[in-house]
């Protein structure tokens, strides 16, 4: 360091100046919803719950034989009305429960329970038969772009819509993997527990006339953006999946 700038620090340091250093730098990435409409499985889980973690293996499982090639986006929404019988469930939103709630309120389900599964927005049991049987994904027939920004704190989720329509509504969801919990109490007591696709923050994106959207979404500081994904999904009124693009901002 030159004789200048070290006499500038040290006047920094005197005067009680600081500079805070972010966790890490933002970065920016881009995504085009795709040309077939992937499945959308939502897994409504409890780290309380003792018959939750069989279906969160079979998620594990389904995302590691199926996951890259883009044919169905997993979102393992935890729910907090186990929390009551000794273990709050780290990952569980209110906000999840509500989502339980209203899509079996829709007739998406006679009920709700844990572990339940909804494929495409309907109830569907054959997870417990140990395969994922989905048909080939429909040719989507939305198309947007969109991009994230993510920094220390959250990320700015932003897109537009090729043709805007008031009959198309948008949602985000970020989810992480790889997630592992010593469970010490509840239901399931010395338990060690692994989730995928975990969904650390999920909500609607408004739009304005012209089919644009940008949103700032705030983030758990624990949460790591090499482990997460941002989905973003078009859904009819519904709630039948029209298209989706997933950003991976590993970098």
């Amino acid at each position: 360091m030159n004789s200048a700038l070290f006499r500038a620090a040290t006047a920094l340091v005197l005067a009680g100046a600081h500079v805070a250093t972010p966790v890490f730098a933002a970065i920016q990435c881009t995504a085009t919803s795709g040309v077939t409409v992937p499945v959308i499985v939502e897994l409504y889980t409890s780290e309380g719950c003792d018959s939750c973690p069989p279906a969160d293996r079979w998620l594990s499982k389904t995302i590691n034989e199926h996951g890259k090639d883009g044919a169905f986006i997993p979102l393992a929404f935890h729910v907090d009305y186990w929390d009551y019988i000794g273990w709050k469930d780290a990952f569980a939103q209110p906000a999840f429960t509500h989502r339980q709630s209203a899509l079996v309120a829709n007739g998406a389900a006679t009920g709700a329970y844990t572990p339940q599964i909804f494929v495409n927005g309907k109830d569907d049991r054959s997870w417990t038969s140990g395969a994922a049987r989905w048909g080939a994904g429909k040719v989507a027939t939305v198309q947007f772009n969109a991009a994230t920004t993510w920094r220390d704190d959250g990320l700015t989720v932003s897109g537009r819509l090729a043709v805007p329509s008031g009959n198309i509504r948008l949602r985000y969801a970020v989810t992480e993997n790889g997630l592992v919990s010593a469970v010490k109490a509840g239901e399931n007591r010395g338990v060690t527990l692994r989730h995928d696709a975990v969904v650390r923050a999920h909500g609607a994106l408004p739009q304005d006339g012209n089919g644009a959207f940008t949103l700032d979404v705030r983030l758990p500081k624990e949460v790591r953006r090499a482990a997460s994904l941002l989905h973003v999904i078009a859904e009819d009124a519904s709630g039948k999946p029209l298209a989706a693009a997933t950003m991976a901002c590993a970098s």
